[in-house]
């Protein structure tokens, strides 16, 4: 008996040991492909970008990257810009957390600045809220600060990686 117990504790540990070396689904799915957004603050503006997303398939904790670029309009405000982003979701099911450059222009003057972002990402659409830093804001232009952005991404590309 007590050398039966001994096999069968033996299998089951080398079972959860090769099962955990295993690499049988662990995956990256990369997508990418144009994006459609809209962002309210204190002005409505129209975003159309491309996103690139890096997603891992596996059991535990997948992770996601993805990098944007995008540029925008703010009607109200008169100004065009530009977006370079990152964000990244840690699990499944959660916020995404990220950061964004965003350069602003009315072709007479520009400024630059910084915006921290949080979201959340579900199919398709991504919603996130963030703040506009600007360290040199244009005298007499107001745009949004504080602002909450919805974009809706149509996946052009998609190929799965084995890690």
């Amino acid at each position: 008996m007590r050398f039966l117990f001994f096999i069968l504790t033996l299998l089951v540990s080398t079972a959860s040991l090769i099962a955990q070396k295993d690499s049988r689904f662990n995956f990256n799915k990369i997508q990418s492909g144009p994006y459609f957004g809209i962002q309210q603050g204190r002005n409505i503006v129209v975003e159309l970008g491309f996103e690139r997303r890096n997603k891992e398939i596996q059991f535990k904790s997948p992770n996601t990257h993805a990098f944007d670029l995008g540029a925008n309009y703010d009607y109200k405000a008169k100004l065009v810009g530009a977006d370079l982003g990152y964000w990244f979701r840690p699990n499944r099911i959660g916020f995404t957390f990220g950061a964004q450059v965003a350069a602003r222009t009315n072709f007479n003057k520009a400024m630059f600045g910084v915006s921290p972002l949080i979201g959340y990402k579900i199919w398709l659409l991504h919603a996130n809220a963030g703040y506009n830093w600007y360290p040199n804001k244009i005298s007499g232009v107001y745009t949004n600060t504080l602002f909450v952005s919805v974009r809706l991404m149509l996946v052009n590309k998609s190929k799965i990686k084995r890690k």
